[in-house]
C-alpha cells in the first residue's frame, strides 16, 4: 500500500518538476492574473457543471423531516418535500428500477449506447493491460451461473445463500450478479474471519455451495467438512496450481465435497434457461475495485456503478501493488479508506520538508490557488498548478481520477483539506454501516468544509437521540445518530436479541455513534457510544475520539488507547511511522532496526511528547490522556487479525494481543 506515493520517484519528481516550472509559474503568474478572464479556457479544465450548484444554500444543506413523517429528524434539502427515495433511477433518461437486476439491464443499455460496452476488467500479471468482459458477457455469465446453480438443486429466492471466498476478481461480482439475477443471498467469507466464524456462517445460512479462489482456502474449507454438514460442493473461480490440484480433489473425495471449476457450472447453465426475478460524470466513468467486495461499502459502490453503465477494473490482489494498478487502469472514481490516504499525506509532506525554500514557496502557491477553487465549490484542473507541480501526485492515483471517496473510518480534516486541493479531484467523506447498505449520508460535491460527514441521502432520513450517560441530548442538536429509510435492514438473520438492540419498534437503527447537527446543516461525529468504557473514577471515554488526535502524529502510523473500569487513566499502544521514525533517527545519528528503535528511551519521549502537544492544542480532559505508552515495531494487519477487512480496529483482539503490555504500563504507573 505504502508504494502508491512513497516510492522515490514521486519524490524526485515533484522536486525536479517544481524546478523545471518555478521559473514559468513566476512568470506566468503575473500574465494570468492580469488576463485571467481571456486565458481562463485555455488554462482550466472545470469539472463542475454550471448549473451543478447554483440552487444550493451552502448555509441550510438539511431541513426539517416533518413532510416526511417525522419533525425530529433531518432530510437532505434537495429532498425537499417529496418522500424518501425508495427507487433507483438512471442518470442518464430518469428510469426506475426496483432491483438490481432491472438497474443492471438499464447500465447496460447506457454502456452500449453512450459507451463502450465495456464492464469488469482484470489483468493477467503486471506486464499486461486490463482486459474486459462486456457488459453483455457479464450478463451472459450472471444468467449461465445461476442457471447452473439451480440446475445443482438450489433454489430461486432469499432463502437460498451462496457463499463466495475470494478476493475482488471479475468472478467475485458475476456470481454476485447470479446471485442477484435469481434473488439468491450472497455471504462473503474471508480470510482474517478464523475457523470458529467461517463454521458458524456456514451452519447458520445452510451454505451448500462456496465460490473459491485459492487453493489454501479450499483445503481450509475441506478440512472442516466435518463441522459443516450442509456443504456439497465447492466451485473454483482460478484455476488450481498443478502441484495443488491433485492434492485437492483427493481430499475433496474423502469428505465428500464436490469440486467444480467456473466454466463447468457456467456450461451447466447454458443448457437451462434462466429465470430472472424481479451529473458531473459520464459514462464512459471506470472504478477501481482493491477494498474488500466482502464489506457492503464496496459492494454497494460497484452495484451503483453497474446500474450506470460504468467500468470496474479489478486490481491484481496485491494493495502493496495498487499504484502499478492505478497506473494502467487510469480509474475516474476511487473508493478509499482513511489509513489509505492517511499514507499518502504523509508521504506527500515527507516529501515538501525535503524542498528547499523556494520549491517549498512554489508549491504552497499552488495549494493557495486550489484553495480558492475548493472555497468557490468547484474543482478545476489547472494548466499551472495541475499540469505542472501537482502532476506528479495525481498521476500516482492514475491521472483521471475525478472522484476520491473516503469512507469506514473518520478521516482527519487537516488530511481531507489537504487532498481536496492536490488531488485534482472531488474529495468527500461520507458515513454508513452494513445496516444500511453501507451509506446513509455523504458530503455533497463541491462542500468545501471538513469534519463532518455531509447531509443524509435522498433515502433515509436521520434523527438525534438522547445519551443521558454521555450528557448528550437531542435538544441541543447533540446525540446517539439514528437512520430510518429504505437503505436500513430488517435485522440480523436468525438473531433476535440482536436485532431489538440495532432496531427500535418505530425502524430506527441506532448506530452507536454519537453526532450533532453543525449550523450550516451537515453531521459531524464527535463520540462514540458503544466502543467507550467507563473508567474507575465514573468517568466515559470514547477511545476512537482520542486515537484519531493521536494518529495526527507524524511519528504515528496507528494507535490503539486501553482502558476499563478498574483503572483511572487510559494507557496507549502505538506502532511508529517507521519511515519517518527512520528518517528522524538517521538525522540523529541514532542506530538500530525498529524493533531496537522501539526500546529506545530516547525515541519513546520524543513520540510521547509529541502526542502531548495534540492534547493540549485538542484540549483533551485529564482522564482521557494516556498515561503511558508502548511502542510496537509491527503495523496491525488483516493477516495478524488486528484489523478488519475494512482497515478498522479490531478492539477486543488488540486488548488480548497486548495483554502483557498493557498490565506492564498499569503495574509501572501504580
Amino acid at each position: 500500500m505504502d508504494t502508491m506515493v512513497s516510492d522515490d520517484n514521486l519524490s524526485s519528481s515533484l522536486q525536479t518538476t517544481l524546478a523545471v516550472g518555478g521559473a514559468l509559474a513566476l512568470v506566468a503568474a503575473a500574465v494570468i492574473h492580469r488576463h485571467k478572464d481571456k486565458l481562463s479556457s485555455f488554462l482550466v479544465k472545470d469539472f463542475a457543471i454550471e448549473e451543478m450548484n447554483q440552487d444550493t444554500d451552502w448555509q441550510r444543506l438539511t431541513i426539517s423531516a416533518q413532510a416526511q413523517g417525522c419533525s425530529e429528524a433531518r432530510v437532505a434539502a434537495s429532498l425537499g418535500s417529496r418522500p424518501l427515495l425508495t427507487t433507483g433511477k438512471s442518470n442518464t433518461d430518469d428510469r426506475l428500477y426496483t432491483t438490481f437486476y432491472e438497474g443492471f439491464q438499464i447500465g447496460k443499455d447506457i454502456a452500449a449506447k453512450r459507451g463502450d460496452g465495456k464492464c469488469l476488467g482484470y489483468r493477467v500479471d503486471r506486464e499486461s493491460a486490463y482486459q474486459w468482459v462486456s457488459y453483455e458477457e457479464a450478463d451472459q455469465i450472471g444468467t449461465e451461473i445461476g442457471s447452473g446453480l439451480i440446475q445443482l438443486g438450489e433454489n430461486n429466492g432469499q432463502n437460498t445463500f451462496i457463499g463466495i471466498y475470494a478476493v475482488n476478481s471479475v468472478e467475485w461480482m458475476t456470481t454476485a450478479l447470479a446471485c442477484h439475477f435469481h434473488s439468491m443471498v450472497y455471504v462473503p467469507l474471508y480470510d482474517t474471519l478464523g475457523e470458529p466464524a467461517i463454521i458458524h456462517i456456514i451452519n447458520q445460512t445452510l451454505l451448500k455451495t462456496v465460490f473459491v479462489d485459492k487453493p489454501e482456502n479450499v483445503l481450509a474449507l475441506l478440512k472442516l467438512a466435518n463441522q459443516v454438514s450442509t456443504l456439497k460442493r465447492i466451485v473454483l473461480t482460478k484455476k488450481l496450481p498443478s502441484d495443488k490440484d491433485l492434492e485437492i480433489r483427493n481430499k475433496a473425495k474423502e469428505v465428500g465435497i464436490e469440486i467444480m471449476t467456473y466454466n463447468q457450472l457456467r456450461e451447466l447453465g447454458q443448457s437451462k434457461p434462466a429465470v430472472h426475478h424481479s451529473p458531473i460524470f459520464t459514462e464512459l466513468e471506470t472504478l477501481i475495485s482493491y477494498l474488500p467486495l466482502a464489506h457492503s461499502y464496496e459492494q454497494t459502490i460497484e452495484l451503483y456503478c453497474l446500474c450506470n453503465g460504468f467500468k470496474i477494473g479489478y486490481y491484481l490482489g496485491d494493495v502493496r501493488q495498487l499504484a502499478d494498478d492505478l497506473a494502467c487502469l487510469k480509474p475516474t472514481l476511487m473508493p478509499c479508506v482513511p489509513r489509505l490516504l492517511n499514507r499518502m499525506y504523509d508521504n506527500i509532506q515527507s516529501t515538501i520538508r525535503q524542498l528547499n525554500p523556494i520549491k517549498r514557496f512554489l508549491f504552497n502557491q499552488a495549494l493557495s490557488a486550489k484553495s480558492d477553487d475548493v472555497d468557490k465549490h468547484r474543482i478545476k484542473r489547472h494548466m499551472i498548478w495541475d499540469g505542472i507541480f501537482l502532476k506528479r501526485i495525481q498521476q500516482r492515483l492514475g491521472g483521471r481520477v475525478k472522484l476520491i471517496v473516503s469512507g469506514a473510518a473518520p478521516l482527519s480534516p487537516t488530511i481531507l483539506q489537504f487532498l481536496k486541493r492536490v488531488c485534482g479531484a472531488y474529495v468527500v467523506e461520507g458515513y454508513g454501516q452494513t445496516e444500511c447498505c453501507g451509506i446513509s449520508s455523504c458530503q455533497m460535491l463541491g462542500d468545501p468544509t471538513t469534519g463532518n460527514i455531509g447531509v443524509p441521502l435522498g433515502c433515509n432520513m436521520i434523527k438525534l437521540v438522547d445519551v443521558p450517560d454521555m450528557q448528550y441530548f437531542s435538544k441541543d442538536n447533540v446525540g446517539e445518530l439514528c437512520i430510518k429509510g429504505a437503505n436500513v435492514f430488517r435485522g440480523y438473520y436468525k438473531d433476535e436479541e440482536k436485532t431489538r438492540e440495532a432496531l427500535d419498534d418505530e425502524g430506527w437503527l441506532h448506530t452507536g455513534d454519537v453526532a450533532k447537527w453543525v449550523p450550516t446543516g451537515q453531521i459531524q461525529i464527535i463520540d462514540r457510544k458503544k466502543h467507550m468504557f467507563k473508567l474507575a473514577q465514573g468517568e466515559y471515554v470514547a477511545p476512537e475520539r482520542i486515537e484519531n488526535i493521536y494518529i495526527q502524529s507524524k511519528y504515528i502510523a496507528q494507535v490503539f488507547v486501553y482502558g476499563n473500569g478498574y483503572k483511572s487513566f487510559t494507557v496507549a499502544i502505538i506502532v511508529p511511522d517507521a519511515e519517518v521514525l527512520e528518517k528522524y533517527t538517521r538525522d540523529k545519528n541514532i542506530s538500530g532496526d525498529m524493533v531496537e528503535l522501539c526500546k529506545k528511551k530516547e525515541i519513546k519521549e520524543l513520540i510521547f511528547n509529541d502526542i502531548k502537544q495534540l492534547e493540549k492544542a485538542n484540549s483533551l480532559k485529564g482522564f482521557e490522556i494516556a498515561k503511558d505508552i508502548y511502542l510496537h515495531p509491527e503495523l496491525f494487519t488483516i493477516e495478524n487479525n488486528l484489523l478488519t477487512p475494512t482497515m478498522k480496529t479490531k478492539r477486543p483482539e488488540l486488548g488480548k494481543y497486548f495483554e502483557k503490555e498493557i498490565e506492564e504500563m498499569y503495574k509501572n504507573i501504580e
